[in-house]
């Protein structure tokens, strides 16, 4: 992945409670789309989640409340150290680590953070200060005013080095220039600007 890849993000946010009512997907289809055409590898925890769990992002939320409702808190730790700590497995006579959260940000040269109004985030909070203590620069991401956040994230993203951002063309400026990233053109709309000359 390092050869592929100048840099590596990984995607944090609300996936339990998010503004968007679901299981933090949509807040993350824009950067990693993004990411990609930096040549910027986006670790997105909701696609890597049956990875860990074997579940879903909603199918693993599901089981949760119900483990907790039950009194089943030997499946919760079992799944909760799975989706933190990730998992390790043999594969053709090798083990094999799957990372889990932890590692996504120790693989990290930076994160980013997706936090906006109607959002309840929590194990985000969690990542951006393993992130601080490790010298990775947290970059939040967030339509609330710099002002009014909380100040221990704020204190988090500033002693990390990192920076808050109001709009995705204000963080992608930011990165293009102090990562030297080069955006390459979507296939996709190169063919549709294509036809549009042909017509």
């Amino acid at each position: 992945m390092k050869e592929k890849y100048k840099y590596i993000t990984y995607l944090i946010g609300s996936m339990e409670k998010t503004a968007e009512k679901d299981d933090g997907s949509s807040k993350r289809e824009v950067f990693e789309k993004e990411f990609l055409l930096r040549d910027v590898y986006p670790i997105n925890p909701v696609k890597l989640e049956s990875s860990k769990t074997g579940m879903s992002t909603d199918e693993v939320k599901e089981k949760m409340k119900g483990w907790v409702a039950g009194g089943s808190w030997d499946l919760f730790r079992k799944h909760a150290k799975s989706i933190w700590l990730g998992i390790d497995k043999e594969e053709n006579g090798q083990l094999i680590h799957v990372p889990g959260d932890v590692d996504y940000v120790l693989m990290s040269n930076f994160l980013t953070f997706s936090y906006n109004k109607g959002d309840n985030p929590c194990g985000s909070y969690g990542e951006a200060f393993i992130a601080l203590e490790h010298r990775i620069p947290v970059y939040l991401i967030t339509d609330i005013n710099k002002t009014d956040l909380p100040k221990s994230l704020l204190q988090c993203i500033e002693a990390s080095e990192g920076e808050v951002f109001n709009t995705l063309n204000k963080f992608f400026e930011f990165l293009d220039q102090k990562y030297k990233l080069k955006r390459k053109e979507p296939k996709e709309e190169s063919k549709i600007e294509e036809k549009k000359e042909e017509k």
